[in-house]
Formats: structure tokens, sequence, C-alpha cells
């Protein structure tokens, strides 16, 4: 029988509320100085595992509505750091879904899988507090040790107040990674937005003007997609823009950046080290898209893509150039008949004036 103690939230603080709870300056200092979610997460289970004299430190956080991911780790590696744990049949799943500290006496009497993980690695205690926000749990703070029945109900109290003061930390942080992530993002698509493929193409070009690290830029505009909407609605034409981008993103590397740049226009800087790459590379997108289709009401619907490519060039002073270029060599393969991918053959020239908006 699994040998475990369920702490109610608030049962401690009722039980000794004249108790003091005390933090290192240190910690309190490094946590202060943290600035990113990692920062603040990594900081904590350093310090966690001095005051608890554990074996082990970890924090989990909510990885959509079936699994906690382990973001830091402290001590022993039982369970590796980017694991998903399953929220179902787990101990610390457990711990997340009642918002409720539970301390298992001996992991080795217990099924759950974390459990498990645990004591295959020596670790034959554990206390996972869940990390509250409102009302909602955002994650656990967990620590474990060699021996057995080694947390009192005063361990369950310290930790468990850590928790809850860390919890406002990681809220805040957690809120800034959203309020980025939607300044950034495609609201449709879950692409990257305008905004963004400016940015980074700014950078792209100040790398190539002093290291000289070539690149390419395309622009790919869906076919007739105002005739698209209008023939079949609004709904039919955001599944051909999220199909798209699940298309192209298929054929992208790792350093390549896809954005939705207007209404059904999108930017794409790759990182190909030669013209016949980059090509290839946009033939497979232009050819997926082309024997894609979108059902409606059983009617099988097809739409296409045209394609202008450019690549990066000294005389790109600003990003107008390099964009004008690609956008040009876009107008040529429209007006070759569409579904197919142009090449500008111009030389960038700088004109009088310079901005960087696109």
């Amino acid at each position: 029988m699994v040998s475990e103690r369920v702490i109610e939230l608030g049962e401690h603080t009722r039980r000794s509320s004249s108790n003091a709870i005390c933090f290192p300056v240190d910690f309190v200092h490094h946590l202060a100085k943290s600035r990113t979610l990692q920062n603040v997460l990594d900081t904590v289970a350093t310090w966690i595992h001095h005051i608890f004299d554990a074996e082990r430190v970890s924090i989990t956080l909510a990885d959509g509505k079936e699994y906690l991911k382990l973001y830091t780790i402290s001590g022993n590696q039982a369970i590796p750091i980017d694991f998903r744990m399953p929220i179902e049949g787990s101990f610390v799943g457990r711990v997340f879904k009642n918002k409720t500290l539970i301390i298992c006496d001996d992991v080795t009497l217990s099924d759950e899988i974390d459990c498990k993980m645990l004591g295959e690695y020596g670790l034959n205690t554990c206390m996972d507090a869940p990390l509250i926000s409102g009302d909602s749990c955002i994650g656990t703070l967990n620590v474990a040790h060699k021996h057995k029945n080694y947390y009192r109900l005063e361990d369950a109290e310290k930790l468990q107040c850590i928790a809850n003061w860390i919890s406002i930390n990681i809220a805040l942080h957690l809120q800034l990674v959203e309020l980025e992530l939607l300044a950034t993002t495609d609201e449709l698509t879950g692409s990257f937005n305008r905004r963004c493929f400016i940015k980074e193409l700014k950078e792209r070009l100040n790398d190539y003007h002093q290291k000289e690290e070539a690149f390419f830029v395309a622009i790919l505009d869906l076919d007739e997609f105002k005739k698209l909407n209008d023939s079949y609605g609004h709904d039919m034409g955001d599944k051909a823009l999220q199909y798209s981008v699940d298309i192209i993103d298929a054929q992208l590397g790792d350093d390549d950046l896809l954005a939705r740049i207007g209404g059904e226009e999108f930017g794409i800087i790759m990182s190909n080290s030669s013209m016949d790459e980059a090509l290839a590379c946009l033939e497979k997108i232009r050819a997926a898209i082309a024997s894609f289709s979108i059902d409606c009401e059983g009617q099988q619907i097809h739409f296409t893509a045209s394609i202008g490519l450019a690549k990066v060039d000294k005389h790109d002073s600003n990003i107008d150039l390099l964009v004008k270029r690609a956008d040009m060599a876009l107008y040529d393969a429209k007006g070759s008949g569409r579904n197919r991918i142009a090449i500008d053959q111009r030389v960038a020239v700088t004109p009088p004036s310079e901005s960087d908006a696109v």
C-alpha cells in the first residue's frame, strides 16, 4: 500500500500561523536578477536544493491539458530535462490536478510513472507542491531524497510557502512570454507576423554586410485568393492560409523563417547555401500547395501559389531594396501565368533616400 500524506492547502499555515519562513538573502537577490522564465526556474531549483538538503529538485509547468513539462533540475537526473510527464498516472499529475501538496514517504510502493523513475535512481521519498496562480495550478515544485520518510510537516509548510511565493514570479514571466508570442505571431495561421519578419530581415541583412552570411528572400502569394473567398466563403480562405503555412513549414529548415506579411502573402527568409537549393525547396512548396485540396461540402477545392525569389546583394543597403526585388520577381511569376517561381535578375541600386519600412 502506498505510504503518503496529503497536506491540504492552508492546513499547515493554520496549524502554525506564527511560524516564520526564512530565506537566504542571496536567494532573494538572485531571483530578483532573473531576467527570463528559465532563469527564474533554474535559480529556484538551485536554491531549493540547498534549503531542503534535497537529492533532487525539479519544476514542472503545464504543457497543454494532458502533460507537465520538466523545465529545470538540480541534482539527481532520474527524470530528464524536457520530459513531458503525463498528468494521468503520475504522482506529480495528482498534485497538479488536486492543487494539493503530497508527500510520498516510500516511492517504491507506488505504481505511478514518476515514482518508479525516481526509485530506479535510488530516490525513495518525494514531496511535490502545486504552483498556484489565482484559481489555477500552473505547475509543481518537487523535491526528493534517498531516505524514506524523510520529509516532515514543517518541510511541507516551507515548500508550499516557497511555491506560493515563486508562483507569482513565474506567472508574471509566463504572461510576458505570452505577450511576446502575441506580438510576433499571426493569430490566424500561427506563423510569425510582419513585425517579426522585418526584425529578422534587418538582423540578417546586418549580418550579411558584416560577415557575408548570404541568404534568400521569397515572397509567396496565393493565386486568385479573392476569387476563392468570394466563391467559397472566408472560412475556406482561412483554411487555405492555415494549410499553406503547414505545407511551407514542412519544407523549411531550422534556420529559415516564415511569416504572414499580408492578407494572402507570405515572406520567407531562407539560409540555403546556393540558388539551386533555394529553388529546389520553393519548388517542393509550390508543388505541394498545387496538389493539395480542401473538402468543401464534398467538393475538392484546389489553389495554387506564385513565388518571387531574390538573393541578398552587396547593394542591398536596407531591407526595402531586397524585399522590392523579391516582390518584382513575384509580379513576374504572376504575369507569366501564376503557379510558378520567378527569380529576380535585377541588380540592386541604392535610391537617394533610404528607409527600413517594408
